[in-house]
């Protein structure tokens, strides 16, 4: 079976990458609060989250910068 890619339109790639900045940064916030607070297990779940998050836009970036190369 092949897979095919969503190709977004220009304003809604603008829009992901806001939504996935507020995402990243809710996220890197909730990190510290939790880490301050000795919850060292969750501050880590969250680091884990935050890196698979930016991964997820990198490869979404990437996709959409080969796309328009092409």
């Amino acid at each position: 079976m092949r897979s095919t890619q969503y190709q977004p339109a220009p304003g809604r790639t603008a829009q992901i990458l806001r939504e996935s900045t507020i995402v990243c940064r809710a996220i890197a916030r909730h990190q510290r609060e939790v880490a301050l607070q000795g919850r060292t297990e969750e501050a880590r779940e969250m680091e884990a989250l935050s890196s698979g998050v930016y991964s997820m836009i990198l490869g979404f970036t990437r996709a959409h910068e080969f796309s328009n190369a092409a």
